[in-house]
């Protein structure tokens, strides 16, 4: 498995808003592909924050995806860094791809000068734990009951 960053291999925003959608496409942030490509663009520019990266496969195809993403949740400013969009294709699932990617958006982050990560989750708490994510709150996001979790820099 090879990781980089989108901005490498922007011929695969189209079919990373596509797979985006399919998997979520039932909640407001992913029920426009076309809104999906624009923020995929958005993170695969120059800047630091938003980042996006992707997962190959060994024969080049597109395995994954995660993305660092900036305030991703209304009411809660005072969260700067957001874990987000972690998918895997589902043929490639339950090989560990899912926690490579969450490993390189942290690693990510944290070397880019973010002091904590977030995420949230409605269900793999279990997951984000082993990975060493805590649970710092709940809320409701896309009409469902959510953990948050973080992860600190110093930790």
């Amino acid at each position: 498995m090879h990781l980089a960053p989108l901005r490498s291999h922007r011929y695969l925003v189209s079919e990373v808003a596509l797979l985006l959608h399919a998997e979520w496409g039932d909640l407001p942030p992913w029920s426009d592909r076309a809104a999906i490509e624009r923020r995929l663009v958005n993170s695969s520019g120059d800047a630091v924050f938003p980042y996006a990266f992707i997962a190959l496969a060994e024969d080049g195809q597109f395995a994954g995806t995660a993305s660092v993403k900036l305030r991703e949740l209304e009411g809660h400013s005072d969260k700067e860094h957001w874990l987000g969009e972690v998918f895997v294709r589902k043929d490639m699932r339950g090989r560990g791809l899912g926690t490579l990617l969450v490993n390189e958006g942290v690693r990510y982050a944290f070397g880019a000068g973010a002091a904590a990560l977030y995420l949230y989750t409605p269900d793999q708490q279990a997951l984000y734990a082993r990975l060493g994510w805590h649970e710092c709150g709940e809320d409701a996001v896309n009409g469902e009951m959510v953990t948050i979790m973080v992860r600190h820099r110093d930790a």
